[in-house]
């Protein structure tokens, strides 16, 4: 923007100087008299000039009798600078000294305003990034996405430093499927902002959409740095799971399904649906999926810190990609799971908390049981029930009766 105004000044002062010689050939006390009728010809177009804006503002004058109004007085401003030409000629040439000071004053103002009113600003100017106000944005968020595409497109070809309408608009162009404008509209909000989470996972979103549902490392890393700054984010914690569940780490899928879960209400449609991603995830029916807040006591009540190695004699026949079950069953009753949690063999040796938290049932937990048996199994079949071939180690009947820590050693072949 600077290099405009320096260009600008620079242009204007060489138009003067060339034509100076000539109009300067006058008496000192002409000189004056000629400034000062010059800028009281200026003060009257400025306050003429302020006058048809307060007109236009207050609603007495539409925007094109304002712009005829002005073209006509920028009329009568240039029909003044010939009369004064002639009067000021007294022994001084074809120009007097008169006209030189009217031109000083008329030639940037008439120069710059005509650019103002017939050329482009945006185009050398770095406009700050501007607000949409809540109503209006509110206004267009409530619109169809078929109907709100086309005036949010027309407000960005006026207002381009609006990130507001700039994802008001990427969203419309999500929901109509339109997935490589959605793209370019969040990039173009994204530049105007900086990193915001919400932002970047929309971004993300339609990147994988646009890529025909394929996770790349651009979109894990806009994910990672959504989490990174808001780690509750719903739609940062989805695309997480999705992109984990991808890439084959059930595991982490899970983590972040199960957090995102967490946010919903209980018995809620979407709560359900999640569940049976869960499930898909920890190999496991969704029946058996119990969430942090389903359980009794949601984690209080009695647990045990339990840390489980694998033998090394066994070490060899374990991948590291195997699924390991590390859980607490009753000793009475059906011989399942009261609480369990879900490892992999590479992630050996680990410590995990059993309480209600983790339980397989809200209605058999860990905490209604007298005693329990507690338990590492590696799964060869990914499945938490026994198979023939899968590595184990149990403990010793142990007493429900508070906080306990314990070691498992998985050291024995299921056959």
């Amino acid at each position: 923007m600077i290099w405009f105004w320096l260009a600008f000044t620079a242009m204007v002062v060489i138009a003067l100087a060339a034509v100076a010689p000539a109009l300067l050939r006058t008496r000192a006390a002409e000189e004056e008299a000629a400034d000062a009728e010059a800028a009281t010809n200026v003060a009257v177009y400025r306050d003429r000039l302020d006058e048809l804006k307060r007109y236009r503002d207050e609603g007495q004058l539409t925007s094109a009798e304002y712009e005829d109004a002005v073209a006509e007085l920028e009329r009568e401003l240039l029909a003044e600078v010939p009369e004064e030409e002639g009067t000021a000629a007294t022994g001084a040439g074809p120009a007097g000294p008169r006209t030189m000071g009217a031109l000083v004053i008329a030639v940037p103002i008439l120069t710059l305003f005509g650019y103002l009113l017939v050329g482009n600003p945006g185009l050398v100017a770095d406009a700050p990034t501007t607000r949409m106000a809540d109503a209006e944005a509110k206004r267009y968020a409530q619109m169809a996405p078929g109907e709100r595409i086309p005036a949010l497109e027309g407000y960005v070809e006026q207002r381009p430093k609006t990130p507001t309408a700039w994802v008001l608009l990427g969203r419309a162009y999500h929901s109509q499927e339109r997935y490589g404008e959605a793209v370019e509209a969040f990039s173009r909000a994204r530049d105007l902002t900086g990193d915001e989470p919400q932002l970047l996972a929309h971004y993300a979103e339609s990147l994988v959409m646009a890529n025909g549902r394929q996770f790349t490392d651009r979109v894990n890393k806009l994910v990672d740095r959504a989490l990174e700054m808001d780690a509750e984010n719903s739609l940062a914690l989805w695309l997480a799971g999705s992109a984990d569940m991808t890439a084959g780490n059930g595991e982490e899928a899970a983590g972040h399904w199960r957090k995102l879960a967490g946010q919903m209400a209980p018995g809620s449609e979407g709560r359900r649906m999640l569940k049976g991603y869960i499930a898909q995830a920890e190999g496991v029916a969704p029946s058996e999926v119990t969430l942090a807040d389903e359980g009794s006591g949601g984690g209080s009540g009695p647990q045990f810190e339990v840390q489980v190695d694998l033998d090394p004699a066994l070490r060899d026949q374990a991948a590291a990609g195997d699924t390991v079950f590390i859980f607490a069953r009753a000793t009475q009753g059906p011989p399942m799971p009261v609480a369990a949690v879900r490892k992999r063999v590479d992630e050996l040796p680990v410590t995990v908390t059993l309480n209600d938290s983790r339980a397989m049932m809200p209605s058999r937990t860990l905490s209604q049981q007298k005693e329990v048996v507690v338990g590492a199994r590696i799964s060869k079949s990914g499945r938490p029930m026994a198979q023939s071939g899968d590595l184990q180690g149990l403990s010793d009947p142990v007493a429900v009766d508070g906080d306990r820590s314990l070691s498992i050693t998985i050291d024995s072949r299921v056959e």
